[in-house]
């Protein structure tokens, strides 16, 4: 299939995130590794993660939701994407941090977490601890909360199907005294961002960056870039 042939010729080829994303779509992961490489020789680790990483996977969500390739394709891209942001991490997120905690995971069933991923690197790179969720299930998420006592939840909500979950979840964390902020992401919400009130959420953010310069000021302990 010519995925080329379904965009609009004149963008092809002129960003990077494009021919990072096409050189997966071929199967080239030497070439995806020498854009990675490149970017890294001249771009800050953010700038990857937002302006290679994210947008090329926002690609393959795009082209997959209307069938112009495969789940293979989209998984190929995803799965070297979370790959290959370890060498990316490695300059971004400090051995290790003692400022606030956050709890976080997949509501539902979801199990395409890299852009929660992302923006736990984000977080981490400001002083933040992350301790990733077996699961969002209500009794494991509650007893997390008992144990750990975190400063924040972070749940990633990619299908509509995972609303409801994510909102009995929200509800019995408040409901058991949680005193933290609650913070939700993902596809479902960047649709309709009135979804966060709605689940009783805090807040939500487009990108890890973004989330940080909301947090700053309610967490003096993170650490300023």
């Amino acid at each position: 299939m010519d995925v080329v042939a379904h965009e609009p010729q004149a963008e092809v080829g002129r960003s990077q995130y494009r021919r990072y994303w096409h050189a997966l779509y071929r199967r080239d992961v030497a070439a995806a590794e020498r854009i990675v490489d490149h970017a890294l020789a001249h771009w800050a680790p953010e700038r990857i993660y937002l302006r290679l990483f994210a947008p090329a996977l926002g690609l393959s969500g795009k082209l997959w939701a209307a069938r112009c390739i495969t789940y293979h394709d989209e998984h190929f891209v995803t799965y070297h994407t979370q790959r290959l942001m370890r060498r990316v991490r490695r300059r971004l997120v400090p051995a290790e941090t003692n400022g606030p905690l956050a709890i976080v995971g997949g509501a539902g069933q979801e199990s395409h977490v890299i852009g929660l991923r992302m923006v736990c690197d984000f977080l981490q790179a400001n002083n933040w601890r992350i301790h990733w969720l077996a699961s969002a299930d209500r009794p494991v998420v509650r007893l997390a909360a008992a144990e750990l006592k975190p400063d924040a939840l972070l749940l990633s909500i990619g299908l509509d199907t995972a609303l409801t979950p994510a909102r009995r979840t929200i509800a019995d964390l408040r409901a058991n005294g949680f005193p933290g902020i609650v913070i939700v992401g993902g596809r479902a919400i960047d649709k309709d961002e009135s979804r966060v009130q709605a689940l009783g959420a805090d807040l939500t953010a487009r990108d890890g960056l973004q989330l940080v310069r909301l947090l700053r000021s309610r967490f003096p302990a993170m650490r300023r870039g």
